[in-house]
């Protein structure tokens, strides 16, 4: 007799056993269809063997594939992702593969499913680059790696416009000349295009793979590289789970960026995924970014990582000067209620003059932050979430950013029908309009999520931008990083010291890292370019140092507070997350879990909660969260599998999830 060990895709922390009839034949890593109480599931093989359980076993029904889709190096990978972020096998396997998959779907039905779309390429492509002495010494230095043939972690330290995309390049060659695929990575879809553009000179013959495909579409390409038809694939975080057998480097371009971390679910980080990958392969990863992320600067220094440093603009192009301007002074002097300074007005005036483009940098959408009420003095909030509805002109509504609840803007007071509203802060739509009153005749685009909605308009914007055909942009995070635009000379950045006060130990981090990213979109091309930052806490370090361009010296400040407390990088952080609709069952809960705590403390690890998160309800779900902070992950996985155990059999009504190395405090 014989009996396989099967996954299925649900949220359980355990594999079932199944005996396989004689006339079906079954691979590891293949799929087959099982009984499942009243149901039929899809199930992934993981393991075959003649050890028969010690209670009775139900038949496999039906064996779906001829041949395995997962080999057994990504069984590896896919194995220590589970135990390492404490997800069930299940979860990670429905997390790390097309939605197809878990149907009932045969090999040759999944085969059949195919996307008639070809790939687009939105930009003109570029011309091939020369690499300058410095940008051919690290190429050097990598390729000594590269041809080891074995696993390498290299980061590249290079500041932004210093030409780190020609190195990936280079790079890419050598592999695919060896057989070889690569993978290469980039933290958001508005990105590829320009990516794409670069690359596609040179090898004409790529993939592309994000979350803004089609189902087919990521379909056809995820068998595309299955079958080794695709060598080279360009791609967002989805795309690390695309089978390449020859995989042979693997390349995260702006490694800092916090999308490469999943905040649902099986909540991984694509950076520290790509590693294991590329280790358990025998692969190449390289490592790119002007803002290094704490943890793989930390990896440098102590000599994890390759480390390579790029610390000039390629050609004539040369870092911006930034300039600090102390908005708490001006509006003692000059009592005005304007957005922008007057030196920012008058630099945008003389950019339109020289027909040069301008950005501005306001990290929040809508109108005004608040509808707020004079009489009882209180502001206007989400029914669903803990936040206040934000005022957007077009269409004229308060709507909450987090559950999309909307109400039109009411002429009273909800809370003591007083006519006295008001509305507080500022977002891009007001940004816009003040800009339209300054500049009537220049031509103005916002770049955010309300003006983006659709793809196709995001990608219009971004190609009229890139034409010169717009004057000055308006626009959130999505435009402050990765894109190359010659005519950009001016950037002005407006109230984002205001992430400053956000209660996360990483906001200083966050904060440098967009300030550096936005100002290095000014002056790539052979102009000059100049920055303004208006803050109204300008001698805050991460303030200071991003306008000095010295990533080290922050480091040094941060990392010294970072290590007092323990926190990452030098120690290691465990979230667990609680909610519930019913505020009085999670506080129940909660008190529950704190009379425990005890049990689960011991030398080095410190537990600190339970406690109401920052955002207290979200989507109507009351959130509570709790941490494990220690000095090493081993440690902290076996303290938090007995907080598991101990939640698996007390908390019946709570909803509770697990966040290894957690991005997001909020």
């Amino acid at each position: 007799m014989r009996f396989a060990d099967i996954i299925l895709p649900l949220p359980l922390y355990q594999g079932f056993t199944y005996q396989l009839p004689d006339n079906i034949n079954v691979l590891e890593g293949s799929r087959v269809l099982v009984p499942w109480g009243t149901q039929k599931k899809t199930g992934w093989v993981s393991k075959i063997h003649n050890q028969k359980p010690l209670f009775n076993t139900k038949m496999i029904l039906q064996s779906l594939d001829h041949n395995p889709w997962i080999d057994s190096k990504d069984w590896e990978w896919l194995s220590w992702a589970s135990g390492y972020y404490l997800c069930p096998l299940g979860e990670v396997l429905s997390a790390a593969l097309p939605p197809l998959f878990a149907k009932n779907n045969t090999e040759e039905e999944i085969l059949k499913k195919k996307s008639t779309d070809s790939l687009k390429n939105h930009w003109e492509t570029e011309k091939q680059i020369t690499l300058s002495i410095k940008q051919k010494k690290i190429f050097d230095g990598l390729l000594t790696l590269a041809q080891k043939k074995e696993y390498s972690a290299s980061l590249i330290h290079g500041i932004t416009g210093s030409g780190k995309t020609e190195i990936y390049l280079e790079l890419i060659c050598w592999h695919l000349e060896q057989g070889h695929q690569v993978l290469y990575l980039v933290p958001e879809i508005g990105l590829t295009p320009q990516t794409i553009s670069r690359v596609k000179h040179r090898f004409p013959s790529i993939g592309l793979y994000h979350s803004g495909l089609t189902e087919n579409q990521r379909l056809t390409e995820w068998i595309k590289c299955k079958k080794e038809t695709t060598n080279l694939l360009i791609g967002t975080r989805s795309a690390l789970f695309a089978p390449m057998p020859k995989l042979g480097l693997i390349i995260i371009d702006e490694e800092h960026d916090h999308s490469y971390k999943q905040e649902d679910h099986f909540r991984y980080h694509t950076r520290d995924m790509a590693l294991i990958r590329a280790k358990i392969r025998s692969a190449q990863v390289v490592l790119g970014s002007a803002t290094p992320s704490f943890e793989s600067y930390a990896n440098a220094q102590k000599g994890k990582y390759n480390y390579f440093y790029l610390g000039e603009r390629i050609g004539e192009a040369r870092l911006p000067h930034i300039q600090v301007v102390d908005m708490a002074a001006q509006k003692r002097q000059k009592q005005s209620p304007l957005l922008l300074c007057c030196e920012l007005q008058e630099a945008i005036q003389n950019n339109l003059k020289k027909k040069e483009q301008s950005l501005l940098l306001i990290n929040r959408r809508g109108f005004a932050r608040s509808c707020f009420c004079f009489e009882c003095h209180g502001g206007i909030s989400c029914p669903n979430c803990s936040v206040s509805l934000v005022y957007h002109k077009l269409p004229q509504k308060l709507q909450c950013h987090y559950c999309d609840f909307k109400i039109p803007l009411p002429k009273s007071c909800p809370s003591c029908s007083s006519q006295r509203l008001g509305l507080t802060g500022y977002g891009s739509q007001t940004i816009e309009k003040e800009l339209k009153t300054f500049f009537p005749k220049a031509k103005i685009v916002r770049l955010d999520r309300d003006t983006t909605s659709r793809k196709k308009d995001f990608f219009k914007i971004l190609q009229d931008i890139h034409a010169g055909k717009i004057d000055i942009i308006v626009g959130t995070q999505m435009i402050a990083k990765g894109h190359d635009i010659e005519k950009m000379t001016l950037v002005g950045v407006i109230g984002l010291d205001a992430n400053l006060g956000f209660p996360d130990f990483r906001a200083a981090e966050k904060t440098f890292q967009m300030l550096t990213q936005v100002a290095g979109r000014a002056g790539r091309g052979n102009k000059p370019g100049h920055v303004m930052i208006q803050s109204f806490n300008p001698t805050h370090p991460s303030i200071q140092l991003a306008a000095t361009h010295h990533y080290e010296k922050f480091f040094e400040l941060e990392g010294k507070l970072r290590q007092e407390l323990n926190y990452p990088p030098f120690g290691k952080l465990i979230q667990f997350l609680f909610q519930s609709p019913s505020e009085a069952r999670l506080i129940e809960a909660m008190h529950q879990l704190e009379k425990n705590i005890p049990l689960w403390k011991e030398k080095n690890i410190q537990i600190l909660g339970p406690a109401p998160q920052a955002l207290a309800k979200l989507r109507n779900q009351f959130r509570w969260h709790f941490l494990i902070k220690g000095p090493s992950s081993k440690s902290l996985n076996t303290k938090a599998r007995q907080v598991i155990d101990w939640m698996g059999i007390n908390l019946k009504n709570i909803r509770w999830s697990i966040d290894v190395d957690p991005q997001n405090m909020l």
